[in-house]
């Protein structure tokens, strides 16, 4: 190799050097930020627990039914997608019920549902043993029982992740 050539290498080796020198780490505060935004996009709301995703809106659950929906599945896996992309580590999936039949019934129906849920996300990518799952049967209501659309606004999954 001639000098030239050695000259020219060592330039370009200087000025990657340089590149990659000037490039900064982003901070805590700045990787939490593009959390919060991915997941403000995606319609998560803090609460006390985390973030929540209500997905009862987008994935209303038929009486006794425990399966998701088309629309629901394309949702999920965007979902599952931009947590993994924003670096969220675990997930908390929390089945619901309206207050139509027992609890005997009715527990283990909201539990079937977050394990639908689970299953997409694990779909999507996720491991399995990051994602945690709770059936609370019809015990936390966000509207009405007393009405049609008071019973499907319960029927719903519960999505929560924390944003550290």
């Amino acid at each position: 190799m001639g000098i030239v050539a050695r000259l020219r290498a060592i330039a370009l080796l200087l000025a990657a050097v340089l590149l990659f020198g000037c490039q900064t780490v982003p901070t805590g505060a700045e990787i939490k930020a593009r959390k919060v935004a991915a997941l403000e996009k995606l319609g998560f709301v803090p609460t006390g627990a985390g973030w929540d995703l209500n997905l009862g809106v987008k994935l209303l659950f038929d009486v006794n039914d425990d399966q998701v929906s088309g629309s629901g599945r394309i949702e999920l896996d965007r979902v599952a997608r931009t947590l993994a992309e924003v670096g969220v580590d675990r997930i908390r999936v929390e089945g619901h019920t309206d207050n139509a039949g027992s609890p005997r019934y009715n527990q283990p129906l909201s539990l079937r549902r977050a394990e639908s849920v689970a299953q997409l996300l694990v779909a999507g990518g996720w491991q399995d043993a990051a994602i945690e799952r709770r059936g609370y049967g019809a015990d936390k209501p966000i509207a009405d029982n007393s009405t049609a659309e008071g019973r499907a606004q319960n029927r719903r999954v519960v999505v929560t992740v924390q944003v550290e």
